[in-house]
């Protein structure tokens, strides 16, 4: 049966030269937390070091405290956070996810997710338009898909890969139709594999044997948003970490898992603030080792893009409404945090 919402199915089609992305680059850097509110840490001003994490543990706990994650997420659109460093799609298989979330239960609770995106007065029509056919559908059993990779939506005619699509794309000649948006979005359960909540974004070399040590976090955050404004599902931070000893020995830069993508919950009103490149200098007693660790503020989730549409407009299914469960694993940030990463003054015990 069709929805009564006509513009994400049967939009006229704009010109095909707009961008697919736009990106905001900014420079930032996250402070360190417990020595400054992000507030102070955003204008720039001096962070000490005065605040000292002695655990994995304590580390953890503040953690769920400035940032809690949820244990089911929603993202609208194609999330972002599928991909790695390099912009490549991360895969993951059916039988994988279907062992913590059925699909089915995924788009009952889609459903439910898109109709309280859709009746917030903060989103804007068309976007809501695009959440309530989820939300509307009479479908309530998805065709699943082997993995991440498996995203053609219209398997009996020209290829229209998902990503294309949810960002309101006809077609492979990339045709905007008039929303701008199709009817997507990501529904996870919080991953419980190891070090999926609040996993580790590159951590300076130790220094042993006490003294100063400088550090300069320097960030490159790009808000990844759809073609049309308000339409956002995340981004990607890149950057380093150097440290400098005061008195000479090792020093250097963070590994690579410092650079990630994210997406932005359904739910979230926080974007990243800007800031300026922190340098901060911090100190150990002269018989511990301490390092400057980072966290990522957010979680794994596994589950399903839910991707409702109308088939191949050049088929004779052209008027048959499809509900798809592609399988998915994404970063998302929490909701009630303003950045991407947490930095934290760690010495070892």
């Amino acid at each position: 049966m069709m929805n009564s919402v006509p513009v994400p199915r049967r939009a006229a089609r704009r010109t095909a030269g707009r961008a697919a992305i736009l990106a905001a680059a900014m420079l930032v850097a996250a402070p360190l937390v417990g020595t400054a509110t992000p507030a102070v840490a955003a204008d720039g001003q001096t962070i000490d070091d005065t605040k000292t994490y002695g655990s994995e543990a304590d580390i953890l706990a503040a953690m769920e405290k400035w940032s809690p994650v949820e244990s089911a997420e929603s993202v609208m659109g194609y999330p972002k956070g599928i991909r790695d460093e390099k912009g490549n799609i991360t895969s993951v298989d059916l039988a994988d996810v279907m062992q913590k979330y059925d699909p089915q239960q995924a788009v009952a609770d889609a459903k439910v997710a898109a109709k309280k995106y859709a009746d917030d007065p903060n989103t804007k029509k068309f976007l809501g338009d695009a959440a309530r056919q989820i939300a509307d559908t009479t479908l309530t059993e998805p065709e699943t898909r082997q993995n991440t990779l498996d995203d053609n939506i219209w398997p009996d005619g020209q290829r229209n890969p998902a990503p294309n699509y949810c960002e309101g794309r006809v077609g492979s000649d990339g045709t905007l139709n008039t929303a701008g948006a199709s009817p997507c979005m990501f529904i996870g359960k919080l991953d419980t594999a190891p070090d999926s909540k609040y996993p580790k974004a590159g951590a300076s070399t130790g220094i042993a044997g006490g003294g100063k040590k400088t550090y300069k976090v320097s960030q490159q955050l790009t808000d990844e948003k759809s073609d049309v404004a308000g339409w956002s599902v995340g981004g990607k931070v890149s950057g380093k970490v150097t440290s400098t000893p005061a008195n000479g020995g090792a020093g250097g830069e963070a590994g690579p898992e410092f650079s990630f993508t994210y997406s932005y919950s359904s739910t979230s009103t926080k974007r990243n603030m800007q800031q300026v490149d922190d340098q901060t200098e911090v100190e150990f007693p002269s018989d511990k080792k301490g390092s400057l660790q980072g966290r990522r503020d957010g979680a794994y989730y596994v589950g399903y893009i839910v991707v409702d549409s109308v088939g191949d407009p050049a088929s004779s299914a052209a008027n048959k409404e499809r509900l798809f469960a592609i399988p998915a694993r994404v970063f998302v940030q929490s909701p009630q945090s303003s950045r991407p990463v947490t930095y934290f003054k760690y010495q070892e015990s």
